[in-house]
Formats: structure tokens, C-alpha cells, sequence
């Protein structure tokens, strides 16, 4: 098991990120060396027109990564059900006793995630913000730990 430092929230935005509904698809790499988080477009000018990075900037840290494929690896991000099977998971742990509030926040999801959120308390909602960064957390290091990375949080 290799010990890196790598940044957590830089880390867990592209391990959660909505990997299946992005405009402009891109794929996002740890560098096993440096624990650095490579955001790199899949197409170069979508780098340009989204972000402003120079497709030849772009282009060379696709070829990087193409060149040295055992030096990194790649973060798959969260496919929309992934999101959906979360909120389920929080639905069905014991973030509450109230039995009233978890039956009124299971009766609220009907399948979308932000009308769930517009239907029930702040309290629920912010209840399940602190379970999902919990949960995120959690799975990126059981991810990290599957490719032989003990991450050292910064």
C-alpha cells in the first residue's frame, strides 16, 4: 500500500462528481505519484470554449496521461443512480428517531433528488448533506484503497 497526499475536497468533487451528465465530458485522473487530481476535457476545444484552457494544454496533459498509464488513475465518478441509490441509503439509515420526519421525507421521494429536497425541512436536507459527505468520503478511501493508495488527506 503506497501512502500519498492528496487533496480531499479536490479529491471527493471529482470522485462524486455526475460523471453521466456533464455538457462536456471529461475524465479526471490521480496522479499515483504526485496525488495530484487532473481534470482533462475529452475533446480539446471543449477545454477551450468551457474553461478557457488552451486546447494545447489540454491535448498535453491527455498525452501525459495516455503516455504513463500506470502513473495514474483514472476516478470514475458517479453515474446519476449512484446519486439516487445515496439518498436512498440516507432514507433508509437511523439519521433520525422522529418517526414522523423520516416518514415525511421517505413519502417525499418520488425519484428526483431536487424535488426531494424543495418538499422536505432544511433540518432533513442538511441531515442528509452530512451524510453524503460522510458517505462520499468513506467509499473514495475504500476506492483508493482497492488500488493500493492510502490517502493522506490535506
Amino acid at each position: 500500500m503506497t501512502s500519498l497526499p492528496i487533496d480531499r475536497l479536490q479529491f471527493e468533487h471529482a470522485f462524486e462528481r455526475d460523471a453521466d451528465l456533464a455538457d462536456y465530458p471529461q475524465l479526471v485522473f490521480l496522479d499515483r505519484q504526485t496525488g495530484d487530481v487532473l481534470w482533462i476535457y475529452e475533446d480539446d476545444e471543449n477545454a477551450s470554449m468551457e474553461a478557457g484552457i488552451p486546447h494545447e494544454e489540454n491535448a498535453e496533459l491527455r498525452h501525459r496521461v495516455e503516455s504513463e498509464p500506470h502513473r495514474f488513475l483514472e476516478i470514475p465518478g458517479f453515474d446519476h443512480g449512484d446519486h439516487h441509490d445515496l439518498l436512498r441509503e440516507f432514507l433508509n439509515s437511523d439519521w433520525t428517531h422522529d418517526q414522523e420526519a423520516r416518514t415525511q421525507a421517505d413519502d417525499a421521494y418520488t425519484g428526483s433528488i431536487g424535488r426531494w429536497k424543495r418538499s422536505v425541512s432544511d433540518s432533513v436536507v442538511h441531515a442528509f448533506h452530512a451524510f453524503h459527505e460522510h458517505r462520499i468520503g468513506q467509499m473514495a478511501e475504500v476506492f483508493l484503497r482497492e488500488h493500493s493508495l492510502e490517502p493522506q488527506w490535506k
